[in-house]
């Protein structure tokens, strides 16, 4: 409402001077000639100047008289007067500020990109002018050198496994001395951490490696799980049982290949073995003369394949 007002008065006086203008000289009056020239004058002087401004929402004017803070205008229509008033606009919205990249070296010497943004507002416009000159460079700059001081504490798996406690720290001390500057920091976050090709390369190694290490690990516990097994299995079994294993496993042995097999062990000697494990002791003659009743099934099972 208040916009539509000025801008109506703004009208209004333009009329007025046209219609001063032409009666003053159809009446050929001096003085009303100066008041149409005064108002003429006042009219460029708010056109040439920042005597009016209008002010969004989201905007204040800290306003200085000679030099001097006098206060703070807005939002809407304000009046600034020209050649005795400055002013400087500040935006109280939440800002976006794009920290620089910059290369920093780890505490295990290993050199990275660390790209950054911050998001901030003003809460305070008067100390936002008053207590810094730029308070966006100042905070861009104080960020870089937060990363700096706290990457060079860290080594890279440090890094790379707290980015959110980085975000957290760098917020905090930003958020101590913007204080100071009427602002308030939202968040700060790390965008992008660029990692060496070579450096890249060799974690993947490890990632790798770890993982057939934890891969192999696995199978020696199962394996060692199925041994368990077969131990608790056979501690009740006579030689004649692992007889029977051991020409199951020689007919596997066939299966798909020729009919005929090398032994690549003594089967006496073996089964003699195995009964020891057990607990019991077998005589190597009963063995072989065991052995030798299954040797016409044995050719027979070779034969059949």
């Amino acid at each position: 409402m208040r916009d539509i007002i000025v801008f109506l008065l703004i009208v209004g006086l333009g009329i007025l001077l046209l219609a001063l203008l032409a009666y003053a000289v159809v009446v050929k009056s001096v003085v009303l000639g100066i008041l149409a020239i005064l108002v003429a004058g006042f009219l460029f002087l708010v056109w040439s100047t920042d005597m009016l401004l209008r002010l969004k929402e989201y905007q204040r004017a800290v306003i200085f008289r000679f030099g001097k803070f006098v206060g703070v205008r807005g939002p809407g229509w304000i009046i600034i007067l020209p050649y005795i008033e400055a002013y400087k606009i500040v935006d109280l919205r939440v800002q976006t500020l794009d920290v620089p990249k910059q290369e920093v070296i780890t505490k295990d010497n290993i050199v990275i990109t660390i790209d950054a943004v911050v998001y901030l507002r003003v809460v305070d416009p008067v100390k936002a002018v008053l207590n810094v000159d730029d308070y966006k460079r100042a905070s861009q700059l104080f960020v870089q050198a937060m990363i700096r001081d706290l990457i060079g504490t860290m080594t890279l798996d440090e890094v790379i496994g707290n980015i959110e406690e980085l975000n957290e720290k760098l917020k905090t001390e930003l958020s101590k001395i913007a204080k100071e500057w009427g602002v308030e920091i939202e968040s700060v976050q790390i965008k992008d951490i660029e990692i060496p090709p070579a450096v890249k390369e060799a974690m993947h190694e490890m990632m790798i490696a770890e993982k057939e290490k934890k891969a192999r690990t696995w199978r020696a516990e199962a394996k060692k799980i199925e041994l368990e097994a077969i131990k608790d299995a056979t501690k009740d079994m006579n030689e004649r049982v692992l007889l029977y294993f051991y020409l199951e496993a020689l007919k596997k042995l066939a299966e798909g290949r020729a009919t005929k097999i090398i032994y690549p062990l003594d089967l006496s000697t073996l089964a003699q073995a195995i009964s020891k494990q057990i607990g019991g002791v077998v005589p190597a003659d009963k063995i072989e003369n065991d052995l030798k009743k299954y040797e016409d099934v044995i050719k027979k099972l070779l034969s059949s394949k």
